[in-house]
């Protein structure tokens, strides 16, 4: 090689080095406006790309620096357009929601553990036709981000309340579907006067029953043993269509198994020690829709908060709010008429 050869071939390498760093660093950037960001192709570049980018550095081949590069673009751009529907809630968790139509109530819809707010999807363009309609993704779930630690029900309602702050809501009757309906409870307690009603959707069956550690655990031992397999299992004794027991399946296949053992025993610490107390505290009144899959104790219920009431809508499973929307939507209707 001559030397004239040899100096041509330093100074490309320069020049070749120069642009891998400016690439990484331009990468890294947008990594870090896409990293709390959760949508599925989101989650994956995070997985995969970005621990690819940095182990190899400046060791990437033209080839591989190309491809990244075109890439992230595309998946930053769809991150910025998605931005006005994210607020940050406790420990910097962005909690995605959406709006629809005008008018009072609110309706805050909140869904259930491991679910996310498409549940409610029978729900919005009905009532957003007189009423403002907000849904959202309680985080760990949907599109909502997942970097916490913290998956108790107090956590949860932080989401609701940081989204109600967000958009200024005023007016509010909060529907809450399985492990919503504490999110919800927690949520009117901090809320008092912005809050007309709540409505628990399959929940609050029995209010004193109570859950030691050890059948807790028992609840648990199938989820940390094999988390599908335990899902399955309890979405075919809960849920009364096959189609939607397909379709939670094809959902939990997105959802952390160590968020979700989390939630639940932070969900049944809840209703042992905490249900009582808030249900002692909370100021508005609390209207259930509940399926026939257990049976309410109303009276028992009413021992500490005399406003509970509750509809039971028959012939469906634990997805009531799916498997038959009409009838779930009358149904709420009837209980909007009594909130003033």
């Amino acid at each position: 090689m001559s030397e004239k050869e040899f100096d041509n071939r330093q100074e490309w390498n320069r020049i070749w080095n120069t642009f891998v760093v400016m690439g990484t660093s331009i990468l890294r950037f947008c990594n870090l406006i896409m990293i709390s960001y959760e949508a599925p192709t989101i989650k994956f570049y995070k997985r995969n790309v970005i621990r690819y980018i940095n182990e190899k550095g400046s060791k990437m081949t033209i080839l591989q620096l190309f491809a990244i590069i075109m890439i992230t673009p595309l998946l930053f751009i769809s991150c910025m357009s998605k931005q006005g529907n994210f607020i940050i809630s406790r420990g910097d968790v962005p909690i995605y929601y959406d709006v629809k139509g005008e008018g009072d109530p609110t309706l805050v819809f909140i869904h259930g553990w491991s679910r996310n707010r498409h549940d409610w999807d029978g729900q919005i363009d009905y009532f957003a036709q007189k009423r403002k309609v907000v849904r959202l993704d309680l985080a760990g779930h949907g599109e909502s981000g997942c970097n916490r630690n913290d998956w108790s029900i107090s956590a949860f309602s932080q989401d609701v309340i940081a989204v109600i702050e967000k958009l200024n809501l005023d007016r509010i009757v909060l529907i809450g579907h399985s492990l919503g309906a504490p999110v919800i409870l927690e949520t009117a307690i901090h809320l008092p006067d912005r809050v007309l009603g709540i409505v628990p959707v399959d929940a609050f069956h029995n209010v004193e029953q109570k859950f030691t550690q050890d059948q807790i655990d028992n609840i648990l031992a199938p989820y940390k043993s094999n988390f599908m397999e335990a899902y399955i299992n309890g979405a075919r004794q809960m849920l009364s269509d096959s189609s939607m027991i397909e379709k939670a399946i094809q959902e939990i296949a997105s959802f952390s198994p160590e968020i979700g053992i989390a939630s639940l025993e932070s969900c049944y610490h809840y209703l042992t020690n905490d249900l009582i107390p808030a249900l002692r505290e909370v100021k508005v009144p609390i209207r259930c829709i509940n399926s026939e899959i257990y049976p309410t104790n109303i009276d028992a219920a009413r021992e500490y908060v005399s406003s509970f009431d509750v509809i039971i809508m028959r012939g469906v499973g634990h997805e009531m709010q799916s498997a038959d929307p009409k009838k779930f939507n009358q149904l709420l209707e009837r209980i909007l008429s009594e909130f003033k």
